[in-house]
Formats: structure tokens, sequence, C-alpha cells
């Protein structure tokens, strides 16, 4: 009788460590790289750089016939600026160096693209961007035609910080401006 019991003992411990290592494989191949992408996009559009790059918006707003021009220089698809590059196409150079400067917003790059995101644009990306752009700029979702033209969602400014940050904004598309550019209407 005696024997039999230590058989049941065996058996039940073995049982029970098959579970707990299933339970354990389950857990480090399931859980533990959503905890890794969670703390991955924690960095995205947070309110901090989504307040921050809409600041940057606003500046590019405040002369539509300047963005105007910005916008039609790129060759891409898409205009590419690194640290306070931007600043030579805006009329107050001295405000955009300041609000782009290590030492308020700490711009590392900033991309103006149209507003939906394709395939071919976040492939580019990873190849002429720096990488927290083309990870950021991958994760970003496509949109659909119907949505961009029932909106008027014409651009999008994406917004790389130095800290590893990033955010986006879209640009809305108004007729109330005498050139015919994209501007934001709040």
């Amino acid at each position: 009788m005696k024997r039999q019991k230590n058989g049941f003992v065996i058996v039940e411990t073995i049982v029970v460590v098959v579970f707990v290592l299933g339970l354990i494989t389950f857990l480090f191949y399931n859980v533990l790289p959503l905890v890794g992408e969670y703390e991955r996009i924690s960095k995205y559009d947070s309110i901090g750089s989504k307040y921050d790059a809409h600041m940057i918006k606003k500046m590019l707003l405040k002369d539509g016939c300047k963005l105007q021009n910005i916008l039609s220089f790129g060759s891409n698809g898409y205009n590419h600026f690194t640290g306070t590059e931007l600043c030579f196409y805006i009329d107050n150079k001295n405000y955009c160096e300041k609000l782009l400067s290590k030492d308020f917003l700490d711009v590392k790059e900033i991309i103006i693209t149209d507003y939906i995101v394709s395939d071919i644009f976040k492939t580019r990306a990873s190849e002429s961007f720096g990488r927290e752009a083309a990870d950021y700029v991958n994760q970003l979702p496509n949109f659909n035609n119907s949505a961009v033209f029932s909106y008027h969602y014409q651009k999008r400014i994406i917004v790389i910080f130095n800290d590893g940050t990033a955010s986006n904004l879209e640009i809305l598309k108004t007729n109330s401006s005498s050139c015919g550019v994209f501007t934001g209407c709040e």
C-alpha cells in the first residue's frame, strides 16, 4: 500500500511540474514580448510630445504661403529636416531656432509627408531616417482614402525628439488662405 502512495505522489509531482513549465513557457513567449513592445511604444504620442508637435505645427502654419513653398520641394513625397534645418524656410528664423533648440523642445527630426502613410513610405523611412524615426513611422497605421477625403486631411507632421519620444499631427486643408495652402483649422 505504501508503494502505491509513493507512486501517486511522484505522478502528481510530475503533472504539477509539467503544468508550471507550460505556464512559464506561455508567459515567456507571449507576455514578455508584449511588455517589451509596451515599453518601446510608451514614448510615442504622449501628451507632452503631442503638445510639442502642436507648437511646431502652429509655427509652420503661421505663414501658409511659406509652408506651401516648403512642401513643394520634397522630391520623394516627403520633406525631412534634422535639428534646426527647417528654420531656413521660416520667416521668423530666430523663434524657430529657439523653439527647436536643445534648451526648449530638443527636436531631432521633423518629417512632413502625406497624411496616408503608405508601405512605400515606411520602406523609405527605414532607409532614409534615423532609427527612432523609422521605428515610429513603421508603427503608424495605414489610413484608407475615404477617411482622408471626408475630413480633408492632406499632410502629416512627424516630430522625433532627442529623448526618444515621437509624435505626429495632421494638417487640415481649407480654402481660407489667399494662396490655397494647407492650413490648420482649429
